[in-house]
């Protein structure tokens, strides 16, 4: 499996969220760490920092954004099968 980590970080406050992808479309496994209470959307969720492996860097910049917040991204390797769309008769 594709890990990634993503590290949210403001004043006061840092979280990280590791992301498990076994296929490229979406992840697998997501596990939060830190004080992920601290970074809230305008809209009052959390942040998700959930999407895509081709979109992920875009969806946390935005999202981090949102929030106030800046983010590091880190491979840590591993290998995501690529998603196909599946054609159905």
């Amino acid at each position: 499996m594709k890990t990634i980590r993503i590290t949210l970080r403001k004043e006061g406050a840092t979280a990280t969220c590791l992301l498990r992808y076994r296929n490229t479309d979406w992840p697998a496994e997501v596990k939060w760490s830190g004080d992920h209470q601290s970074f809230v959307m305008p809209s009052g969720r959390l942040v998700p920092c959930l999407d895509t492996l081709e979109s992920i860097g875009a969806t946390a910049s935005h999202q981090a954004a949102l929030c106030g917040a800046t983010f590091e991204i880190e491979d840590l390797g591993g290998e995501a099968r690529t998603s196909t769309d599946r054609v159905e008769p």
